[in-house]
């Protein structure tokens, strides 16, 4: 049986896409594309983790099954069509397949002087289905592990975060898959569910001036740590402040859509939030595609962008 959508989360995950977006059109939209950022990748975590229900009766491999069907297949769907395009066009070779199997940007962290560069065919934002995967899985044993105790799962988290920062600093290579940021990236679902569980959204919007310093923490928070990217492992001057900068953000997101809708005068710009909600994975993996093409077909019709 399908989950019942919540229409405010579906408009969170609008938020959260459209600044995916404005990022990627390579061009600056100042505050927010910096700011915007900082909680962009988060915020799909952590509503993931707060729709998350573990169920004690339900086994690892049918787990395994259903986020494989809701994510990998998905990702190799995508990454095939966009393999085939560009082989058809000459563009596409051994090395970009190795990528879409990879997984990863890049084979190492961006400043590196020798680096490997992969997913070159468009498909660079695919890489967080398979890092969602491998979190999901994470996170999956962390919850069998704490019996579906949120506030234990949280606790015992320690460990995901210790093997991740002993990767970032230890280890010369981006894994596949995103394992290295899937450690990490485990915290945002783990921070979604306890959000969930405990009504963090809900007290916040009881107490405008707590979400006032939510928010000026934020600000402060991310110029302090600078820019971010998950996808290549830079998580700005700290992997911890980040940690905070990401959830902050996240939790601003959403305490604003939420109240978007608490009145009825909102319903003109709830509605397409929520079509585009319910659209983010699609327009997550095709978006760069589609720019491609406007561009070509700008470019045919003379005009420069």
């Amino acid at each position: 049986m399908e989950k019942k959508r919540i229409a405010w989360l579906d408009a969170v995950k609008a938020v959260g896409i459209l600044v995916v977006l404005l990022v990627h059109t390579g061009r600056s939209f100042g505050p927010v594309s910096f700011y915007g950022g900082m909680f962009y990748m988060p915020i799909f975590f952590i509503t993931a983790g707060m729709t998350f229900s573990y169920k004690p009766e339900e086994s690892f491999g049918a787990f395994v099954k259903k986020k494989a069907k809701r994510l990998l297949l998905p990702y190799f769907g995508y990454n095939l069509f966009l393999f085939v395009f560009f082989f058809l066009r000459g563009n596409a070779d051994g090395q970009t397949l190795l990528g879409i199997l990879y997984s990863r940007n890049c084979l190492m962290p961006m400043d590196s002087a020798t680096n490997v560069y992969f997913m070159q065919i468009l498909n660079a934002p695919t890489w967080f289905l398979t890092c969602m995967f491998v979190s999901y899985i994470l996170f999956w044993i962390l919850m069998r592990a704490a019996k579906g105790d949120s506030r234990k799962a949280f606790v015992g988290n320690g460990i995901y975060l210790l093997i991740a920062i002993g990767l970032h600093y230890a280890c010369p290579v981006l894994l596949p898959w995103s394992i290295d940021c899937a450690f990490y990236a485990v915290t945002f679902l783990i921070i979604g569910k306890l959000a969930a569980v405990q009504d963090w959204v809900g007290k916040l919007l009881k107490k405008p001036f707590y979400l006032f310093l939510v928010a000026a923490a934020f600000v402060l928070a991310a110029r302090w740590n600078g820019s971010v990217n998950m996808s290549v492992g830079d998580y700005g001057r700290s992997m911890a402040l980040y940690l905070f900068v990401g959830t902050a953000g996240s939790l601003i997101v959403m305490s604003l859509c939420s109240a978007l809708y608490e009145t009825k005068h909102t319903k003109w710009l709830q509605r397409p939030l929520e079509c585009i909600g319910r659209h983010t994975l699609p327009i997550l993996c095709l978006h760069l595609f589609v720019y491609s093409v406007i561009g070509m077909v700008f470019g045919m019709l003379g005009i420069t962008m």
